[in-house]
């Protein structure tokens, strides 16, 4: 098992996926990093989106700080 949190905005497929991945017995995950649709993803705004995630790899810096958690830029 690779212990990474997954990125993405598409909050409609991943969001049920995070429930049930730590329903009670689940396997759970190493987190999930939403992005809201309104959230720009051009070539121009990578830098933007690369420091939103850097600061939330400082908030929780070790490699089970988001386990079965979400988070949102």
């Amino acid at each position: 098992m690779q212990h990474r949190a997954a990125v993405t905005n598409n909050v409609r497929d991943f969001r049920p996926l995070h429930n049930e991945a730590i329903t009670p017995g689940a396997t759970g995950h190493f987190g999930m990093v939403f992005m809201p649709s309104s959230y720009r993803r051009t070539k121009a705004d990578t830098g933007r989106i690369i420091a939103a995630l850097d600061a939330l790899l400082i908030q929780n810096p070790g490699e089970r700080e988001m386990a079965n958690a979400e988070a949102w830029l």
